[in-house]
């Protein structure tokens, strides 16, 4: 609860601090922070051409497919892209922490801001996309869409905690920027982001191996106020929420454990 009360009283920092990381991505570019939706759309325009014209995959409840990915695919990008850039940002920022002795909480919760700015912006392409499948006919449009702020809970606790730890331990362990990669991609293609788990033709124990990935049921709960339209039950609410607040209190406990040695190892 300190470490919460840190970051609430440097709400303006963070906040400024946001917004010079968005100006700086977007700086030089001639469309700035249209790109933000730009990006999105033209990833969902290549899923649709690809998953449409030279591979069909076929899972219960699956279709339109490029729908489907994309949904699962969105809260991904944020939390990897989260996860990614955390490994870096105590190092890149180490003069700024050391000169202006700015609270070393305080980077790690903007990579987590700025790119949930990005996954807000990227909001409306999908919520456009379902529309248009909704008036073509190809899949209702899920009537559940207004639960989506409740199923977004989960990642961002899920990637708070994830920042504030793996931005410490980079710092303490070096090899670790060059791990997180390789471990995103491993779980990447263990969750249910491609695939869905009720359509799987594996065999049963890797089924049950892959239900224990913990980003399983958050997926299954965006997946499902976005897309499926139905309501998860009580238990996966409760299994996404227990996740996201074990990996906030575990990643907060690993920032806290090396607080104090952070600014001099930078």
């Amino acid at each position: 609860m300190t470490l919460v009360r840190l970051l609430w009283r440097q709400r303006a920092l963070v906040a400024v601090l946001v917004r010079r990381e968005l100006n700086a991505r977007y700086r030089a570019s001639v469309l700035g922070f249209l790109w933000s939706l730009l990006n999105p759309l033209l990833l969902l325009a290549v899923y649709a051409v690809v998953f449409t014209y030279i591979f069909h995959p076929r899972f219960p409840g699956g279709d339109p497919y490029p729908l489907f990915l994309f949904s699962g695919l969105l809260p991904w990008l944020f939390f990897s892209g989260t996860v990614l850039d955390s490994s870096v940002t105590l190092i890149d920022n180490g003069p700024l922490l050391a000169k202006v002795m700015c609270p070393p909480e305080i980077f790690p919760a903007v990579t987590v801001v700025s790119h949930f700015v990005h996954h807000l912006l990227a909001l409306p392409v999908l919520l456009a996309a379902l529309v248009v499948a909704a008036l073509a006919g190809w899949h209702p449009f899920p009537m559940t869409v207004w639960l989506l702020p409740v199923a977004l809970v989960p990642w961002l606790l899920l990637a708070g905690g994830a920042a504030l730890g793996i931005s410490a331990l980079s710092v303490k362990f070096r090899d670790l920027r060059d791990l997180v990669g390789h471990l995103l991609n491993l779980l990447f293609f263990s969750s249910p982001i491609i695939y869905s788990l009720d359509g799987l033709d594996a065999p049963p124990w890797l089924e049950r191996i892959l239900r224990l990935n913990p980003l399983a049921s958050l997926v299954e709960v965006y997946r499902g106020v976005v897309f499926t339209g139905a309501i998860p039950g009580i238990r996966l609410w409760l299994v996404a929420l227990a996740v996201g607040l074990a990996g906030w209190i575990l990643g907060a406990l690993i920032f806290v454990r090396f607080r104090d040695t952070l600014v001099e190892s930078v």
